[in-house]
């Protein structure tokens, strides 16, 4: 490699991605015959059209890329470390880009067969090309991790696979045993659970020591009956590809301590159980939610609320990728708002058939995050106000303020926009629902469309809800055919770019002591949200949650599956930075804001590939709705 042109720019590109993951011999064998050119302001590279032959790569200065079609969305902007035109090269098409330089540029020029050799000899440059922001993400989580770990943490990782969690063979039982033998087999090898299973070792059955008291010694069983007739069954299970974060969620929704790993044949393969999955963890996904249920009080939820935003921040600090995180988040909220209701609904004497609670926002669409208001509302029964047997409407306005203040006392603020249930105009029968949003529908001002961007979200959180439901189908229905609207919904959703300036780099959105910040909420995760709300109603997507409705849409064929792991990837990372924000309080007074200056330089290298992935979102919308 010493007498290469390009051995000089080894050490710079070793620092930056794929390259630094790559191994000496495969980066010296990429660049062994590429030629070092410099280019002057303005100064064209790659014409668009054109055939690519070379792989260029940035070791000094910018490379900005425009497309034809469309230059303030189509722009890019490239710097140190960055190779172009990837797509190109790597599927034999010609450069869809003009590629210019922005100020003075130094680059490598791989030839295009020597570019193709590496791809197909080194995995991590492979890997990078096939799917660069994706790669960039993990690498930035594994960062994130590897600090985590240096400060010295006892909070332990979510490993990837229950496979590498089972401990032991697991202990079984026939389905022809008794009750009798399966505890002395518990007590004998020490465990806290046994599985019940058929001739073909597949599970049927499970019985946890939790289980000893309410179904044998308080229920006055015979320890000489079968095990089937106390153990739980059918199981539920998950096979030994699933994550740790699955078996985490499942013990949180249905209250486990134990979950049933099977193999591809649905034979059991082991029992992950809670300690497995957070052995050093002092707050636990079904501690608190078994804290929830257990909870008597106001005060006491309190303390799960708070016991769940430590075990978000404690995630965060692991790396948990942040589309989970919000689904823990949520998870737990919902819970405790349940509990909330159904204490308060108790008191009151109103019954789960008189009403559907509701929430709105991002409680609605499950993206709630550490820092978080509430958004909720009503929909009341027919009959609710009238019959003998049903609380009035005085009744129904006391319980809501409760459950509102109960919420506040909780950690999660009123709302400024009294977005709430026990205001009187968000506490109405279905037929008065759908008659305002018929109204905000053909309306379509302003204020409209900032009542249908919140209550377009909504999702059933305790009572009767198929309430929600089956206003939630009719009005996506009237949403669907007023293409007015839609357009009106879509220019709203436009309005709000993504920060970056004519040069492809970030923009701040604020200067807040001195210091330029991006609000990651409104400018970085909002365009998403909106712009796949716009979509979903256009096509009747019920799904509520962002990831979902694009995804959703990839299915009925209306986007493209790629361009939506692309997105998803951005407004994950996004969501994620919001979260690590919120939890280091990095900007004071503004909870969603990054300090730009703070950024890593992968973290700012994602951050704009994620406002790029905004802009081409938007631009889909734009093409539906010009």
């Amino acid at each position: 490699m010493k007498h290469s042109a390009a051995a000089p720019y080894l050490e710079i590109l070793a620092t930056h991605e794929p390259f630094s993951e790559m191994s000496a011999a495969d980066r010296e064998d990429l660049l062994a015959n590429a030629k070092v050119s410099y280019h002057g302001p303005r100064e064209t590279l790659i014409a668009a059209n054109s055939k690519a032959n070379e792989c260029w790569i940035v070791v000094s200065g910018r490379v900005r890329g425009e497309r034809s079609d469309d230059k303030s969305i189509g722009a890019l902007e490239l710097t140190v470390g960055e190779m172009f035109p990837i797509g190109a090269l790597l599927t034999a098409r010609p450069v869809i880009s003009h590629f210019f330089a922005e100020d003075e540029v130094f680059a490598l020029r791989v030839p295009a067969n020597d570019f193709l050799a590496a791809v197909d000899r080194s995995h991590t440059l492979a890997d990078f090309c096939d799917r660069r922001l994706t790669y960039l993400l993990e690498r930035s989580r594994k960062a994130l991790q590897a600090s985590y770990v240096a400060e010295g943490s006892a909070e332990q990782q979510l490993p990837r696979t229950l496979a590498n969690l089972i401990r032991r063979e697991p202990i079984t039982t026939s389905v022809s045993s008794s009750t009798k033998e399966a505890l002395f087999a518990m007590q004998s090898k020490a465990i806290g659970s046994i599985v019940v299973v058929d001739s073909d070792q597949k599970p049927v059955g499970i019985f946890t020591e939790r289980d000893v008291i309410p179904r044998i010694v308080l229920a006055g069983a015979n320890i000489d009956s079968p095990i089937t007739t106390v153990a739980t069954s059918p199981v539920a299970t998950l096979p030994e590809t699933a994550t740790a974060v699955d078996a985490a969620l499942l013990m949180a929704e249905r209250g486990f301590r134990h979950v049933v790993v099977v193999d591809a044949n649905g034979a059991l393969k082991g029992v992950v159980s809670e300690r497995d999955l957070f052995a050093l963890q002092r707050h636990t996904l079904t501690g608190v939610s078994g804290a929830i249920g257990r909870a008597n009080s106001v005060a006491q939820l309190a303390v799960c609320a708070s016991d769940a935003r430590q075990l978000a921040r404690n995630l965060i600090a692991q790396g948990v990728e942040s589309l989970t995180m919000t689904r823990f988040v949520s998870r737990l909220n919902d819970q405790i708002a349940q509990r909330l209701v159904s204490m308060a609904a108790t008191y009151h004497g109103i019954r789960e058939s008189d009403l559907c609670w509701i929430a709105l926002g991002s409680e609605g669409r499950h993206e709630q995050t550490i820092s978080t208001d509430q958004d909720n509302a009503l929909i009341i029964a027919d009959g609710a106000y009238h019959d003998a047997n049903a609380t009035n409407h005085d009744a129904i306005a006391t319980f809501a303020k409760e459950v509102n203040d109960s919420l506040a006392q909780c950690g999660f603020p009123l709302c400024k926009g009294n977005i709430m249930a026990s205001n009187p105009e968000l506490a109405l029968d279905a037929r008065a629902w759908e008659a305002r949003f018929v109204e905000w529908i053909d309306r379509g001002d302003p204020q409209s469309l900032l009542q249908a961007n919140i209550f377009f979200d909504l999702r059933a959180i305790w009572g009767a809800t198929q309430l929600a439901r089956e206003l939630q189908t009719r009005i996506l229905q009237t949403a669907a055919f007023n293409q007015r609207f839609l357009k009106q919904l879509s220019d709203n959703a436009l309005s709000t770019e993504p920060p970056l300036n004519w040069l492809g780099n970030l923009s701040a959105t604020a200067e807040v002591n001195g210091k330029q910040v991006i609000d990651l909420k409104k400018f970085g995760v909002r365009p998403f949200v909106d712009a796949a709300r716009v979509l979903a109603l256009a096509h009747e997507v019920v799904a509520t949650n962002t990831v979902e409705r694009l995804q959703a849409l990839a299915e009925k064929g209306k986007v493209q599956s790629n361009e939506v792991r692309e997105w998803t990837d951005a407004f994950g990372f996004l969501q994620s930075l919001r979260l690590r924000a919120q939890e280091k309080n990095q900007v004071p007074d503004m909870p969603n804001a990054v300090a730009i200056d703070q950024l890593s330089p992968m973290d700012a290298r994602i951050l704009k590939e994620c406002f790029r992935q905004a802009r081409k979102l938007q631009q889909r919308l734009q093409a539906d709705y010009p």
